[in-house]
């Protein structure tokens, strides 16, 4: 169930009740305190990449997003 497929038919059919449309709050408390900017981030599970923006955002570069569908990643 758990699949690239199941993925891709949640994104297609927007069955996302946990993405709440930007960065949450306490990532970006997270975020916020972190100072060397030169950091490689990893997001598995990146899904539209809300907290990727956010990073990009405060001048981190070294940021990757990784989610199994290819959906949110467009």
């Amino acid at each position: 169930m758990t699949n690239k497929d199941y993925w891709e038919d949640r994104y297609t059919r927007g069955a996302l009740g946990w993405d709440i449309g930007y960065a949450s709050t306490p990532l970006r408390a997270y975020i916020d305190q972190l100072e060397d900017t030169s950091l490689k981030i990893l997001l598995p599970g990146a899904g539209f990449g809300h907290e990727v923006i956010y990073l990009y955002q405060q001048g981190f570069h070294n940021v990757f997003a990784l989610d199994i569908a290819n959906a949110p990643l467009q």
